[in-house]
């Protein structure tokens, strides 16, 4: 070789300090990572959860008779629907409803086949994270509901929960029903 010419290559230090780059990127990128998919994963709450209000309110707003009379019947919501499915069992973290063990629910169409499930025009065909639940009382202006939805996203048995309101507003009585939202969803261990 001739003088002056030196061998290709890194040397030593090099390679350390590159290492080193690497691992603090390695430590700061991989934590935002799994923060980000989790909070990818709850989108699904949020549409869902948009679908039952849009349910709910459509069902409250149309105006309803008493079979046989014909009598106006007070503003309502739908009935109480309990948590579909209910994901606290451990049914979708590779249990019975999760058969490709993809920590989703499966599709069971027939979950959704009730009345109240109906009534909100609400059912789900893709797999899914999040169970929901459709809790009414009252009837007029004392009309109020909560949606909710539940899941366990990374199967620890910790549960993100999100829930949004509405409420009949005044002059929901007899043919003139409206309602109103809460202005914001309510969210509890948003990724756990």
């Amino acid at each position: 070789m001739r003088k002056g010419q030196r061998r290709g290559g890194f040397t030593l230090i090099e390679l350390m300090i590159v290492v080193a780059i690497l691992s603090i990127l390695a430590v700061v990128a991989v934590p935002a990572f799994i923060k980000y998919m989790r909070r990818a994963k709850t989108i699904e709450a949020l549409d869902q959860l948009d679908k039952i209000h849009k349910g709910a309110a459509s069902y409250f707003t149309q105006g309803k008779v008493a079979g046989k009379t014909g009598a106006p019947l007070p503003c309502l919501f739908p009935s109480t629907q309990p948590l579909t499915p209910d994901i606290t069992s451990g049914i979708c973290c590779g249990g019975a409803q999760d058969s490709d063990k993809d920590d989703r629910c499966d599709v069971l169409t027939s979950q959704w086949d009730t009345a109240e499930w109906s009534a909100l025009s609400f059912e789900i065909r893709d797999q899914h994270y999040f169970g929901y639940e459709f809790v009414s009382s009252g009837s007029g202006l004392d009309s109020k509901y909560t949606a909710r939805a539940h899941a366990d996203l990374d199967c620890d048995s910790v549960y993100s929960t999100f829930e949004r309101y509405g409420y009949g507003t005044e002059g929901s009585v007899r043919g003139d029903c409206s309602v109103k939202q809460a202005s914001a969803f309510y969210k509890n261990l948003e990724t756990e």
